[in-house]
């Protein structure tokens, strides 16, 4: 490319019309027209991955190291090969996420590796895939809780289905998206065309990934506090119920700031895979898709890593530690000795399931309702028994009571 003033010219990077260019902000951003907009969003675009990165590392490493959080569930009953911690997860990936971005940000405004579009490429492309994975963990997370809820109506996934989904929506866009972001690097100087439309196809395909994981994650999050909701309606006198809520409100915050920042990136990549000429040459719009693009995921991630940072405040309650802990220390106690016991200590198990958005704390308040249910309909069988002169014969139960009392009786086993 010639020093001086170009009239014409069409690169990978770079559209010259009547000597005022235009660049690709994703790979470049110098002798451009907007370049001094996309510098300072690429500024504040380091210093919110900075902050995040920072939070994400002493959240996780207080759940880890004081709370005992690990990243990964053991193997149980009825589980399958994927096993998140949710939130631990979440984190993990979001720190190597807001990590990839920054490093993509200081590339870009010090021009290193200048030219070079399989690097530049590659390196802007790879931060996505790994956030995109760190809410598909997520959401799987809560796909599992709600399969292995006996207290979930209607519809419920199979392991095996989540397995599948997380599976091709963790590697798909990573495999798929990077090989397709490759190629287009290296055709940028053999055949542009080529080149644009392979760029023009993988942002297709990252419309179809991320807008299937943004609804996946507003139909299981509204389930899930369905679940919650409707399993606590009856507990407003309790002391717990304003954290309980206020942990409800923090799991539809993270659930609401996935859904909108999946939704808005889906329609900025098919506006871009379909409309990257215009939008290139357009400079208002190319800096206002820039700021979108380049900053709504790194915001994200700090409100949601702040929403897991503030916790409703609460006097420390024995029935919020887990439940393997619980049980070592109180034994053998089962549902049907008390109705009252699991009544309590229901509000308490989803105040900590709440609070923590621990799958597994989220599991011990959903099985606390199971078992307060049992157990009273236990009581009732009785009483009506007593009532006609039968003892204490139990009559026999639906298969469908049966298969519940058996899931509950296994996740007891697998914990003790």
């Amino acid at each position: 490319m010639a020093d001086g003033p170009v009239s014409n010219l069409r690169t990978f990077g770079r559209h010259c019309i009547d000597g005022v260019c235009h660049c690709d902000w994703r790979i470049t951003l110098h002798e451009c027209e907007e370049s001094k907009a996309m510098w300072i969003v690429n500024v504040v675009n380091i210093a919110v991955s900075a902050l995040s990165i920072l939070l994400a590392t002493g959240l996780l490493l207080h759940r880890g190291i004081v709370k005992g959080h690990t990243i990964w569930n053991p193997k149980g009953p009825g589980a399958g090969i994927l096993r998140p911690k949710p939130v631990d997860n979440m984190l993990l990936l979001f720190i190597i996420f807001n990590a990839l971005r920054l490093l993509t940000s200081v590339v870009l405004i010090t021009d290193i590796a200048h030219e070079n579009w399989i690097a530049r490429s590659f390196l802007y492309e790879i931060p996505w895939s790994i956030g995109l994975s760190g809410i598909t963990l997520y959401l799987i997370g809560i796909a599992q809780t709600i399969a292995q809820s006996n207290s979930a109506s209607g519809w419920l996934p199979s392991t095996g289905a989540i397995d599948a989904f997380g599976l091709i929506f963790i590697i798909a866009p990573l495999v798929v998206g990077e090989s397709f972001t490759i190629a287009a690097g290296a055709m940028a100087t053999k055949n542009l065309h080529l080149a644009e439309t392979l760029i023009r196809i993988n942002y297709s395909l990252w419309f179809i990934w991320t807008g299937g994981v943004g609804t996946s994650v507003m139909f299981a999050g509204i389930r899930l506090i369905r679940i919650l909701r409707n399993h606590h309606k009856k507990f407003r006198q309790s002391k717990n119920y304003e954290a309980v809520k206020a942990g409800i409100y923090k799991i539809q915050l993270t659930a609401f700031s996935y859904v909108i920042c999946l939704y808005s990136f889906a329609t900025v990549l098919l506006l871009y895979g379909i409309l990257r000429n215009y939008i290139m040459e357009n400079t208002k719009g190319s800096i206002f898709l820039g700021v979108v693009w380049s900053l709504l995921a790194g915001a994200t991630t700090l409100l949601v890593e702040l929403a897991v940072l503030i916790s409703p405040s609460k006097k420390e309650n024995a029935a919020l530690r887990t439940r393997s802990s619980s049980d070592n220390k109180t034994g053998t106690n089962n549902a049907s000795n008390s109705s009252r016991a699991d009544f309590n200590h229901a509000s308490a198990y989803e105040s900590g399931a709440t609070d923590t958005f621990d799958n597994k704390a989220i599991m011990n308040a959903l099985r606390a309702k199971d078992e307060e249910w049992l157990a009273r309909r236990e009581q009732l069988n009785n009483n009506a028994l007593a009532e006609n002169g039968l003892g204490n014969k139990i009559p026999k139960r639906r298969t469908s009571d049966n298969e519940s009392q058996l899931e509950l009786t296994s996740y007891e086993h697998h914990h003790h």
